[in-house]
């Protein structure tokens, strides 16, 4: 490996350990967290070396090249298959990097011919040019080719397998990661990859700033050699074989040619007689027999691996310098030599028997060898009777194997019909197991008793409903905040219900009123009479109701006209105050305000005249010399669009003239609307004004160029009487659809309108009875909390007092408001929603909360793609027993998610509708922050200025702002990219404008395209939108074509400010430190940034950062810039401290006088009563002093806008954090206008966040992701601050969405902070992922609907889900058609719940299986836990916990074994010495896990190996009845076909292993069989035509053995004995923004267990899925506040021991009695579910339907009556032991939350 010497100097050591030492690579998935469907590299050495490592390619005795050609297509046919976008780079300055670490020098060989042949084969396939070979990283041609391809990130190797830091291979594979960092791309590295259903996890390393220059060789590592491919040109025209030759027969031929070109030998020419011989062979061979046995090579055929070698050597020299015979000959090279094979030719030389007819395709070919070197061989060709090679036959399958593949018998009346077509073999049923566990569960479920249907609740304490009740205030608070009323005054509608209209649309049911042009007292005079059927007759004189009626009606008009004259009046005195008002721009934002405040009454009467009055103070303005030139076209433009407004009201002839002197002045092509005959003069008048000017006087380009925010931006709108706004085109679509019960699927971008779809399909419900129920599923807590809001700000409706009956409830892990199974709206999250459709007690009866769901709303559905919760979406869109609406603004693949939510619905027998709009209502505008220079802050001065769109209208800091066109955005030069690009007015013009300028002879920009023939004279937003796609189709011509002038309109659209960013980008980026975090976010620059974004009027900012930790640090940068300068103020200033003065004299004054006056009251006074007291103090005299806070922050050091909420609001609202665990800064910072808001902060503090953010009072909030999900927190503008792994397309696109809400503002702004301008782009213009789902049909899934069938038997909406789950035609989202696939996956793993006791044989949940549905989320590790379980592992580790001495010796082994089950994190860096010895041993914590105890070790490998038999089966049978005509013979990627040539009955020549049927035939070419020994294996070899995901088996690995040696991250053991958060950060190396999460995730596994386990022992449980649905987490406790029952649990103990002593455990320091949450409910009539009594036993266990008197009793697996099988004289200690169990975990559990909580305080 002499080209890896060069990483091996002392200075580039050094460097590239620094470097690696700094990384904090994060693990993400990069299909939908990170690059979607954008470019990435893949290190072609690297990945060589990986998949020939997890494939396990023989390289070692054979050199099976066909099988590692096989692993490399595998893996990039995984990558492919999720959607991955690729190209492979391949260094020859680092080839040898290809080999892997501890080959042995004489096999190097295999390795270098295998990157040859690959570089080779994937340049054959002209589909597409993927693959990339270069001479060095730093060579012109790779640098040429990075402009022309922009990469996402690199995958690469970090050199792990050598297990050293310094050896020469890890540096030289770090080197390749290092100077691509250096390039300023994200590394991954490829070692850690993890394919996991549809998801890619890798771990993602960002570059960190400026690194030192490597010292590097670029020669590449060329091999030397004069010959080429002349030696063909010696063959004759006509060749021996009357035919042509293929790429491996030519190739073959050249490589003996030059190893006979040295000489030759005897030993030589044996050689090359067998390669000549393996090549005939390998012509003639299936594929499928071509596994063979492994010889002794240290024999005879020891010479032949010289020739081997050799041979190989010059093949990958042939190929290495290329040749012109690929593009004539067929590629076979793929398969050019397999050393098994050879090595058993030459192993049988000279004794091989080959056919006559082999025997002349040898001569042939070595007469080929003949004419090219001159040597014959033709006498070598044996001549032997046949071979005896019976022993290598296969033998027939035996009764043995045959029964081994059978399964245990299973009948359903539901399920049988999804089976039909699985044929298996049954074998008897389960001997009954005399294990104490087994008989012992027996025991307890014969002790249930059914639930008593005359249970009464207990009602709530004192403490609870005050605490409920200040729940609701909070509540009421926050809905107030939404509505925009003021306090807590909301005005909900009453919803009355009432029959079904059928959506009658408006031609039906009559028009709404539209606004009126004419004044309010002709309108009035115009309105024809009410028709009253009681009050009106049709002849005769009238009567006196109906005179009683018409005087009401004047009455009315009356008091309509004086209100009128009051509102006339109001408005002359306003005018006289604005009129006082100097300066023009204070005199417009209050004129402004005054209209915006108007009811809408009030501006029908003067909205006109104040109107005008508006237009008069902007044409003041642009006559104004104060006013700076640039802004002039603005603030036309903003008269423009007024003038526009105004035409739409009710004009008096005055206002009309006007008017209209100011649209002829601003050529407005308008007509003025008619005038009413009402006559007022004018108490003003409007000076002319034109719209000439230097740089516009075209109209129609004055409107795209400035007009584009304000322009009319509805697309076919009209009224509506379902709606109260007059919907679009599309939003009428969506109201038919789910007046029609159609499913619904609409994909619209934040702020075009989505919010009301949900309100609408809600408010039907309610309107339609009292028992519809609509679920609204949301990803988030807080959008749940934003959405119940909204309903209680939107719905009222009466239910005559019905006990635990709401319109709406909340539901989520950590609280309840409201009774959820007595709404009419759920709002919760995906996880609840799920446990409650499979609750068996929420579907038993037609009245039953499940059978009531009306509609289901999923919002963000796009969640579905998540790595970790995406599978629980899937579950939920297949289960939804009811018409969906699914909303989305950020899907990829539309069609394709269309369609598969289309199939998933019809087999409900519902339609559904797609409805897609691809248009915001505001525009958004990016910017670059250009860093200023730093100037000292003395304090914030007022900003006085108009609403400009924008942030170029402040002529300082636009300078600081770069403008970012979406076109100079695009990176690449990709259709689909350019198609999702948006563009605003003002882009369609300069597009157009450098379409022009750029054109040439060969590309003309089409005429047809200018602006005066594509737009009319008034311009639309849906005329811009017809424009802009007819300019990209223009653009996408030239894109697609390199001689194009694209690149130069791109380059001009950019402009020179872009370039010169990019250079002072670089700068910058040169001085950070490659350990630290950037100073440009975390710094100074980020408070200039928000104090330019003050003074463009671009407040309030989201500054979104997606590290929790960053967030916060962010803050405390600004909290403190404005502390430090208002420190140093009060210090310095003069005034300031006079103030101060003053104050302390007054105090000292107020302080004696009112000693006196308190003395005097006392004294003469005394029968004062206490009402009198504050009477007489209330009539003392005030002092300004009184409201005077010298610690107040001072508003000059504030970003907080007071003027939007009283003081006494805001403590209101700070009062309701009090006694919460939130730091004093983050409190303080809220009164300075700063907050932050991510998921890891209190729940509390976040709605106050929100809401102070929603009233204006903060003005700055720093922000994670999740607030981007859709939450109602309209801003101006959105910073992107800091790079990070997160900030992908999908994100960018959440997050930006948050800006220019509609409503709110007219253009939103993005700004990107401290991410460099190359980066920027590629955010700006990537493409969003494709939606890929997951396998959504787990294991524990099928278990948990057998409970749903057993507890409602059999009913409808139980078989409607299982039906809808199997009836599916694809796999997954995005996943193959497979539904054979499914149907088998499905019998087997019903087998595999047989075989573990949790199914009986006719589908009855047995034993732990209540235990098993409850941990659904942490499967596969539930199925190790309940092994242990099962096989007593537990019982015999507590049999001693009443021993106090042994109790923290048992609790200690508990949370081992925990720890090698649950939230497991591998250690990779289990081998570094240096990381050992630096970190390890120096740490409090162990880090690496201790291994298994032994005997529980046994139990899950026993585990595993059982459930490994299981799937094998199910392969084996699946490929027997499925494909066995159907050969595994094409390879994955290139999907070449590896055929023979010729077929030839090859029996008899070479002995060979057994033919594969499992495994696939490529890995049989290494000598792997069909025995597997892990699951991993298993999955990985399987043949090809089978589906089989490993997280669908309910398996996980076992550390060290089943790992590869790889230990688990000790972090939750560690934890447990020391409690230091802290070193499981800096020691374990759990990223801090994550330890929280994932302690909180461990201490929800423990609650699920304790409490599953307390509801097993009860014997009143009713133990399905809705029992476990209060379950929380110490982290939900510490954030909710929830109360504890001491003697709760103790309770459920004694109860479930029916009358037994209970075994009483005591500790030390414990009062011996395990606390239990009390659930958090709001609101009385939240009582226990009383509709879900009526039920049964919700388990569903053996004998519960006897022991009732309802049915027969189940058997159990063994065939025989559960209540007359005799109990082993274990199960006579009354079940004992179990509860002892319980109690360790219930302890456990308390130790655990004991210390996170002390921690966490």
């Amino acid at each position: 490996m002499a080209s890896l010497g060069a990483f091996q100097n002392d200075m580039n050591r050094s460097l590239l350990q620094d470097w690696h030492a700094s990384l904090n690579p994060l693990t993400v998935d990069i299909v939908g967290d990170f690059a979607g469907k954008e470019l990435f590299a893949i290190h072609g050495e690297a990945l060589l070396v990986h998949s020939l490592r997890t494939a396990r390619v023989d390289y070692e005795y054979g050199f099976q090249l066909l099988h590692a050609v096989h692993a490399v297509e595998s893996f990039l046919s995984r990558l492919r298959d999720r959607g991955c976008n690729f190209h492979i780079i391949w260094f020859d300055s680092h080839k040898d990097l290809c080999i892997p670490y501890g080959t042995p020098s004489q096999q190097a060989y295999k390795y270098l011919l295998t990157r040859a042949v690959l570089i080779r084969h994937f340049a054959t396939r002209s589909f597409s040019t993927f693959s990339h070979r270069f001479d060095s990283i730093h060579c012109h041609g790779f640098r040429k080719y990075l402009a022309c391809n922009p990469q996402y990130f690199f995958m690469c190797s970090d050199g792990r397998s050598t297990h050293s830091e310094d050896h020469p291979v890890t540096l030289a594979h770090l080197s390749v990661a290092y100077q691509i960092a250096q390039f300023g791309y994200c590394v991954a590295f490829i070692d850690e990859i993890n394919f996991t259903n549809s998801k890619v996890h890798v771990s993602i390393a960002t570059p960190p700033g400026k690194m030192a220059p490597l010292e590097h060789d670029d020669s590449p590592m060329r091999n030397d050699s004069s010959y080429g491919s002349e030696e063909l040109e010696r063959l004759p025209r006509t060749n021996h074989l009357k035919r042509d030759l293929t790429t491996r027969e030519i190739i073959t031929l050249q490589a003996l040619s030059r190893v006979f070109s040295s000489g030759t030998t005897e030993a030589k020419s044996k050689g090359a007689f067998c390669i000549v011989l393996h090549l005939i062979l390998l012509r003639h061979y299936d594929l499928s027999l071509r596994s063979f046995p492994q010889i002794n090579t240290m024999g005879p055929t020891s010479c032949y691996n010289e020739v081997m070698r050799d041979f190989c050597q010059s093949a990958t020299n042939i190929l290495d310098q290329g040749g012109n015979e690929a593009s004539t000959a067929k590629w076979d090279a793929f398969d050019l030599f397999d050393g098994r094979l050879y090595l058993q030719i030459c192993s049988r030389f000279p004794h091989l028997h080959l056919p006559e007819s082999l025997k002349e395709e040898l001569s042939s070919f070595l007469g080929l060898v003949n004419d090219l070197t001159g040597i014959s061989m033709l006498d070598m060709i044996p001549n032997n009777p046949p071979d005896n090679i019976a022993e290598y036959k296969k033998k027939p399958d035996s009764q043995a194997d045959r029964i081994s593949s059978a399964v245990l018998p299973f009948s359903h009346p539901i399920l049988d019909q999804y089976l039909q077509q699985v044929q298996l073999e049954t074998e008897d049923a389960l001997e009954s197991p005399h294990s104490q566990v087994f008989q012992e569960l027996t025991h307890w479920h014969n002790a249930k008793k059914p639930l008593d249907p005359k249970h009464v609740s207990k009602p709530l304490g004192f403490f609870a409903r005050k605490r409920n009740q200040k729940f609701m205030a909070d509540t009421l608070a926050y809905s107030a905040s939404l509505s925009g009323a003021s306090g807590k005054n909301i005005k909900p509608e009453i919803i009355v219900v009432r029959p079904s209209t059928d959506g009658k649309r408006a031609g039906k049911g009559g028009k709404p009123a539209q606004r009126s042009n004419k004044d309010w007292k002709e309108a009035l005079k115009e309105r024809p009479p009410a028709k009253n059927k009681k009050l009106t007759s049709k002849n005769g004189p009238q009567s006196g109701k109906e005179k009683a009626f018409q005087a009401a009606e004047r009455t009315k008009a009356a008091k309509l006209e004086g209100k009128s004259l009051a509102v006339n009046s109001f408005w002359g005195n306003q005018r006289l105050e604005l009129e006082k008002e100097d300066s023009l721009i204070k005199r417009f934002l209050k004129a402004e305000k005054y209209f915006a405040g108007l009811s809408s009454s009030d501006q029908s009467v003067v909205g006109a005249e104040i109107s005008l009055y508006i237009c008069g103070i902007l044409t003041l303005l642009i006559r104004s010399d104060k006013s700076p030139k640039q802004s002039i076209p603005e603030i036309k433009a903003m008269l423009w669009w007024k003038v526009i407004e105004m035409n739409g009201m009710a004009l008096t002839q005055e206002i009309a003239y006007q008017l209209g002197s100011l649209i002829d002045g601003l050529k407005i092509p308008l007509s003025l609307s008619p005038t009413t005959s009402v006559s007022k003069k004018l108490p003003f008048k409007i000076e002319g004004v034109e719209l000439k000017s230097a740089s516009r006087s075209d109209p129609l380009e004055f409107q795209l160029d400035y007009s584009g925010p304000y322009m009319e931006r509805s697309f076919d709108s009209a009224p509506d009487p379902r709606v109260p706004f007059n919907p679009d085109a599309w939003q009428r679509k969506v109201l038919d659809a789910i007046d029609a019960d159609k499913s619904l699927f609409v994909v619209a971008p934040t702020s075009a309108g989505k919010t009301f779809i949900s309100f609408y399909a809600m408010k039907k419900a309610l309107q339609a009875s009292d028992d519809d129920v609509v679920v609204y599923v949301a990803p988030t807590k807080a959008l749940v909390n934003q959405i119940a809001a909204e309903v209680q700000a939107r719905f009222s409706k009466s239910y005559h007092n019905l006990e635990g009956r709401s319109v709406w409830a909340i539901h989520t892990r950590d609280y309840r408001v409201n009774n959820p199974t007595g709404c009419q709206v759920l709002v919760t999250v995906p996880h609840i929603l799920q446990i409650m459709l499979l609750a068996s007690s929420n579907a038993k009866t037609s009245t039953s909360w499940s059978r009531r769901v009306k509609r289901i709303i999923f919002d963000e559905v796009h969640c579905i793609g998540q790595s970790e919760d995406g599978v629980i979406w899937e579950q939920l869109l297949l289960l939804a027993p009811c018409p969906i609406i699914a909303l989305s603004a950020t899907v990829g693949n539309p069609l394709e998610f269309k369609e598969w939510l289309e199939g998933t619905q019809k087999v409900k027998g519902f339609d559904l509708e797609m409805i897609v709009h691809g248009y915001r209502y505001s525009d958004l505008r990016k910017y670059i922050y250009n860093i200023p220079i730093s100037s000292d802050f003395k304090g914030l001065l007022p900003v006085t200025r108009l609403p400009f769109p924008g942030l170029e209208s402040d002529a300082d800091a636009s300078k600081r702002f770069t403008f970012v066109h979406p076109i100079g955005a695009l990176i690449g030069k990709n259709i689909d990219t350019l198609n999702d690009t948006s563009l605003e007015p003002r882009d369609c013009l300069h597009l157009w404008k450098c379409l022009k300028k750029h054109e040439n002879d060969h590309y003309k920009a089409d005429d047809s395209l200018s602006p005066k023939r594509s737009l009319p004279s008034l311009v639309k937003k849906s005329d811009v939108a017809k424009w802009e796609t007819s300019l990209k189709q223009q653009l996408e011509a030239w894109m697609i074509n390199r001689a194009s002038p694209f690149e130069s309109i791109q380059e001009d659209l950019r402009g020179k400010q872009f370039n010169k960013l990019v250079q002072v980008d670089a700068k910058l980026q040169a001085i950070v430190p490659p350990n630290r975090r950037s100073p440009l976010v975390y710094g100074r620059p980020i408070f200039s940034l928000a104090l330019d974004l003050r003074n463009c009027g671009a407040l309030p900012a989201i500054f979104f950062n997606y590290d929790r930790l960053g967030c916060e640090a962010i803050l405390v940068t600004l909290l403190k810039a404005l502390k430090l300068a208002e420190v140093e103020y009060k210090e310095t200033d003069p005034k300031w401290k006079k103030k101060i003065a003053e104050f302390e004299t007054w105090k000292k004054t107020r302080g004696k006088t009112t000693k006196l006056t308190r003395t005097h009251l006392v004294a003469d006074e005394e029968g004062l009563s206490k009402l009198d007291f504050l009477r007489e103090d209330a009539n003392q005299e005030k002092s300004p002093w009184d409201s005077f806070d010298p610690y107040a922050p001072l508003s000059q050091f504030s970003f907080a806008d007071s003027t939007k909420i009283s003081d006494t609001e805001l403590q209101e609202r700070l009062d309701t954090l009090k006694n919460l665990p939130i730091r004093p800064q983050v409190i303080e910072a809220l009164r300075r206008g700063l907050g932050v808001h991510h998921a890891g902060m209190n729940r509390q503090y976040r709605q106050v966040v929100e809401m102070l953010f929603r009233k204006g009072y903060l003005t700055v909030v720093v922000a994670t992701g999740t607030l981007a999900l859709g939450l109602n927190m309209p801003c101006k503008t959105v910073v992107f601050a800091g790079d990070s792994v997160f900030l992908t397309a999908l994100n960018y696109r959440q997050a930006s969405g948050r800006a220019g809400r509609r409503g709110f503002d007219v253009l939103g702004n993005v700004v990107f902070h401290g991410v460099p301008p190359k980066r920027s782009l590629e955010i700006m213009s990537a493409r969003l992922p494709d939606l890929r789902g997951q396998f959504p049909i787990s294991v524990t899934l099928i278990l948990r609907l057998f409970s749903l069938l057993h507890g409602t038997d059999n009913s409808e909406y139980a078989t409607k889900a299982v039906k809808s789950l199997l009836t599916q035609t694809r796999l997954y989202l995005g996943g193959p058609a497979a539904q054979m696939s499914i149907q088998h996956h499905l019998r087997f793993s019903i087998d595999y719940l047989r075989r573990q006791h949790l199914l009986a044989a006719d589908g009855t949940p047995l034993n732990f299986s209540g235990l098993i549905g409850h941990l659904y989320f942490t499967e596969n590790a539930v199925f190790a836990f309940h092994s242990l379980l099962k096989e007593g592992y537990f019982h015999k580790l507590c049999s001693g916990l009443h021993r106090r001495h042994r109790q923290k010796e048992i609790i200690l082994e508990i949370v081992l074994i925990f720890s090698h089950l649950f939230c497991r994190i591998p250690c990779h860096r289990y081998q570094d010495k240096s990381w050992f010895e630096g970190v390890v041993h120096r740490s409090p914590s162990l880090i690496l896990l201790p291994e298994l105890p032994e005997e529980a070790a046994r139990i899950l490998t026993q585990h595993n190996r059982e459930t490994l038999k299981i799937f094998k089966d199910y392969v084996s049978t699946y490929t027997a009845q499925h494909l066995s005509d159907v050969a595994d013979t094409q390879l994955p990627f290139t999907e070449y076909k590896i055929e023979p040539h010729e077929p030839h009955d090859m029996e008899g020549i070479l002995p060979s292993l057994d033919k594969t049927t499992v495994r696939s035939s490529f890995a049989a070419l290494s000598g792997f069989t069909d025995e597997f020994k892990t699951i991993e294996e298993l999955c990985d070899t399987v043949r090809s035509g089978v589906f089989l995901e490993q997280s669908a088996i309910p398996y996980i690995p076992m550390a060290p053995h089943e790992t590869g040696g790889v230990p688990w991250n000790a972090y939750i053991y560690d934890f447990f004995k020391h409690g230091d958060m802290d070193a499981l950060v800096r020691d374990n190396g759990i990223k801090g923004g994550d330890v929280w999460y994932r302690l909180k995730d461990f201490s929800l596994i423990l609650a699920t267990i304790k409490t599953s386990l307390a509801n097993f022992l009860k014997p009143k449980a009713e133990v399905d899925d809705a029992a476990m649905i209060d379950v929380q987490d110490a982290g939900d406790e510490i954030e909710e506040g929830a109360g504890f029952d001491a003697d709760e649990e103790q309770k459920d103990v004694e109860a479930a021991t029916d009358g037994l002593a209970a075994l009483h455990i005591n500790r030390a320091g414990t009062s011996g009695k395990e606390k239990a949450k009390k659930k958090k409910v709001v609101d009385s009539w939240d009582a226990e579910e009383s509709s879900d009594s009526d039920g049964l036993d919700g388990q569903g266990t053996s004998g519960t339907k006897a022991a009732n008197g309802k049915g027969k009793a189940h058997q159990l697996p063994s065939g025989g009556d559960e209540n007359t099988s005799e109990p082993p004289s274990c199960a006579q200690d009354g079940g004992a032991s179990l509860t002892t169990v319980y109690m360790a975990f219930a302890m456990l559990h308390e130790e655990f939350d004991e210390k996170f909580k002390k921690v966490w305080a």
